[in-house]
C-alpha cells in the first residue's frame, strides 16, 4: 500500500478538502454581479434579447427564410439604438451580424443611422471592438454606390489621423482595397496635406504626390506636401504598417519624387521589412529603389529579409522585379549566391517529393520567375530588354552615376559572368533532363534557348534532337500535335535555329539538318513545320546543302501551299528556296 493510501485509510489525509459550496456561491455571485453591471447599461433588455437572436442568426444551417425572419426581429430591437450599442464589445457583434446578413435596404438603414451624426463612423473606427462594424459596412456595402458615397463622406477629413492609428489604419486599408479608386480619390487627396484636400476643386483621375506637386503654385506648398507625407510615413514605419497597401502606395509615391540621397537615408528603416513590402507592385518598386540607392549593407539586409522566400517571391506577380533589381546592383556576388541562388539551385529541405531540379523547372516555366534567368542569361541590354514590358524596363533601367549615392562599382558584364558561373551546371543539367517540358511553355523555351546560346553542349542538342526525331513518324491525326505542329513547340525549334544564324559554330542547326535531311518534307508537311525548315536557310554553313536537298521537292511544296488557307509557312519556304 502506498503512503497516500495508508494516510487515507488512517484518516490522515493532510490535504484539506475544497469547500464546494463556497466555490459555487462565489461563481454565482460573480454571475449576478455581471448581470447587474449589464443591466445598468443603456438598452440592456434589448441587447440581451438581440444577443440571443445573434446566436441563432450566425448558424450556417439557417435557410434564407429563417435569416429574413431573424433579421426582422433584430432590426426591431436595435433600430434607433445602433450608435450606443455598437460601442459595447458584446452588443457590437449583433450590429455586425445585421450588416452581414441583412438585405440592402436594412444595411442602408443601419448606415444612415450611423452617419447621421457627423464623425460617428470615424470615431467607431478607432475603437477596438466597434471598428469591426466599420469593416463590415465597407465590405458588404462596396457594391452599393449610394452607400459607398455615404461612407466616403463620413470619413472625409479624418483619413490622415486614422491612417496612423493602430486600429483605424485597418479601416483605411479596407476602404482603399474594397472601394474603386475613383470613389476614394477625395480621401486619398488628404494624404498630401490640408491645402490640397481643401482647395483641390474637381479631382480628375486618381491623385498622386507627383501630380499634386506638379499643380502646386509655390515652393512652400511643395515643401508642405512633402513634409506632411513624410510625417505619415515615419509614423507608419514606427508602427510597422509595412503590410498595408495604402501605406506601400504612399511610400512608393514619396520615393518616386525623392532625390537619391533622400532614398538612401530612408533605406535603413525599410530594408528589414522587404518581405512584407513585396506583397504589392508599389511595395516591390520601393524595394527595387532602396536596393538601387542603398548601401551594400542595406542590400545585405534585404537578402537576409528574403531568406527562405526566394522561390515564392520569384513566382509572385510583383515581387520578382525587386529580386532581379537586387541581383542587378549587388557587387557581392558571393553573398547573392549564398542567400538567393542557393535557395533555387539546391533541393529544399523538408520537401521530399520536390527536388531542387523540379523547383528549377517550375521557376523556368513561370511567366515571372523565368525573367530572373533571362535577365542573367541574355548577353546584352538589347537582347535582355526584349523579354520585359515597358513597366519592367522602367524598374530595371541602369542607374545614372550620381556622386555620393551610387554605391556599386563592378561592371554589369563582370557581375553577370560571376553569377552565371554559379548557375551554369545546374541550368544545363535541368535543360537536358527536362527539355520536353520546357518546350511546352513560352517562358520555358526562352530559358532553354538562352541556356543553349550561352552554354550549348552536345548533350543538350542531343536531348532536343531526340524529341524532334520522335516526332517525325508521328501521324497528323494523333490527338497530341507533334513538336513541328504545336503552336508553342514549333516556335521553340525555330528560335533555336535562328539563334544559330549568328554563330560561327551552329551546333543545333547542323545537327537538325544532318539527322533529318532525309525527312525534311515530313517536317514541312504542316504550315508551322514549313516555317522551321525555312529558318534553316538563315544558317549560312548549311544553306547550300539545304537547297540541294529541297530543290527537287519544290513542286510538292507549291502543291501543299495551294491546299489550305494557312500557307504562309510554305510561301516563306518557297521564297527562301528561290532566293
Amino acid at each position: 500500500m502506498s503512503k497516500r493510501q495508508l494516510q487515507q485509510s488512517q484518516g490522515g489525509n493532510t490535504k484539506k478538502p475544497k469547500n464546494e459550496e463556497t466555490a459555487k456561491s462565489s461563481s454565482a455571485q460573480k454571475r449576478e454581479m455581471k448581470k447587474e453591471r449589464q443591466s445598468n447599461r443603456r438598452h440592456s433588455d434589448a441587447v440581451v434579447e438581440a444577443k440571443g437572436l445573434w446566436n441563432k442568426l450566425r448558424l450556417k444551417s439557417n435557410t434564407p427564410e429563417e435569416i429574413e425572419e431573424l433579421m426582422q426581429q433584430v432590426m426591431t430591437l436595435i433600430r434607433g439604438k445602433v450608435n450606443e450599442i455598437a460601442l459595447q464589445h458584446d452588443a457590437s457583434r449583433v450590429v455586425q451580424a445585421a450588416v452581414q446578413f441583412g438585405s440592402d435596404e436594412q444595411r442602408k438603414e443601419l448606415l444612415l443611422e450611423i452617419v447621421k451624426e457627423q464623425g460617428t463612423l470615424s470615431e467607431l473606427s478607432k475603437i477596438q471592438y466597434a471598428h469591426f462594424l466599420a469593416l463590415k459596412f465597407i465590405r458588404y456595402c462596396a457594391k452599393d454606390r449610394e452607400c459607398v458615397k455615404m461612407i466616403v463622406k463620413a470619413f472625409k477629413g479624418h483619413i490622415p489621423k486614422l491612417a496612423v492609428h493602430a486600429v483605424g489604419s485597418r479601416v483605411v486599408e479596407s476602404i482603399f482595397v474594397n472601394f474603386p479608386p475613383k470613389e476614394t480619390a477625395m480621401l486619398k487627396q488628404e494624404f498630401f496635406g490640408p491645402h490640397f484636400s481643401l482647395f483641390a476643386g474637381g479631382i480628375k483621375g486618381v491623385p498622386t504626390l507627383k501630380s499634386n506637386l506638379g499643380s502646386a503654385t509655390t515652393e512652400n506648398q511643395k515643401d508642405s506636401a512633402m513634409k506632411f507625407v513624410k510625417e505619415i510615413i515615419n509614423k507608419g514605419i514606427s508602427k510597422s504598417f509595412f503590410g498595408y497597401t495604402f501605406f506601400q502606395g504612399l511610400l512608393a509615391e514619396l520615393i518616386d519624387v525623392s532625390e537619391p540621397g533622400d532614398i538612401q537615408e530612408l533605406a535603413p528603416s525599410l530594408v528589414d521589412h522587404s518581405i512584407h513590402l513585396l506583397s504589392t507592385r508599389a511595395g516591390a518598386r520601393v524595394v527595387a529603389s532602396i536596393a538601387s540607392y542603398g548601401t551594400p549593407k542595406d542590400r545585405k539586409r534585404i537578402c537576409k529579409s528574403l531568406k527562405g522566400y526566394t522561390a515564392s517571391s520569384l513566382l509572385h506577380r510583383d515581387a520578382y522585379l525587386a529580386l532581379i533589381r537586387l541581383v542587378q546592383v549587388t557587387d557581392d556576388t558571393v553573398s547573392i549566391h549564398k542567400s538567393i541562388l542557393n535557395e533555387i539551385l539546391t533541393a529544399q529541405k523538408g520537401k521530399e517529393e520536390e527536388t531542387g531540379e523540379q523547383l528549377l523547372v517550375d521557376l523556368a516555366s513561370s511567366d515571372t520567375a523565368s525573367k530572373f534567368f533571362l535577365f542573367l542569361l541574355a548577353p546584352d541590354t538589347e537582347c535582355r530588354m526584349k523579354y520585359f514590358d515597358p513597366y519592367e524596363r522602367s524598374i530595371l533601367e541602369p542607374i545614372p552615376e550620381i556622386k555620393g549615392v551610387c554605391t556599386y562599382k563592378k561592371e554589369p558584364g563582370a557581375r553577370r559572368q560571376e553569377l552565371l558561373k554559379y548557375m551554369k551546371q545546374q541550368l544545363v543539367d535541368m535543360c537536358i533532363a527536362n527539355a520536353n517540358s520546357l518546350l511546352d511553355s513560352v517562358p520555358g523555351f526562352r530559358v532553354l534557348k538562352e541556356v543553349y546560346s550561352n552554354f550549348g553542349t552536345g548533350e543538350l542538342v542531343d536531348a532536343i534532337m531526340e524529341i524532334c526525331e520522335s516526332a517525325i513518324d508521328k501521324e497528323a491525326s494523333d490527338e497530341e500535335l507533334s513538336v513541328f505542329e504545336d503552336p508553342t513547340r514549333h516556335r521553340a525549334i525555330k528560335n533555336l535555329i535562328v539563334c544559330d544564324s549568328t554563330k560561327d559554330d551552329p551546333i543545333f542547326a547542323t545537327a537538325f539538318f544532318d539527322r533529318l535531311q532525309g525527312d525534311l518534307m515530313k517536317v514541312a508537311r504542316s504550315n508551322r513545320g514549313a516555317f522551321i525548315v525555312a529558318s534553316l536557310f538563315n544558317v549560312k554553313p548549311i544553306r547550300p546543302k539545304l537547297v540541294e536537298v529541297l530543290k527537287s521537292q519544290q513542286q510538292m511544296i507549291k502543291s501543299l501551299s495551294n491546299k489550305g488557307k494557312a500557307n504562309a509557312g510554305y510561301n516563306a519556304l518557297l521564297k527562301a528556296l528561290s532566293s
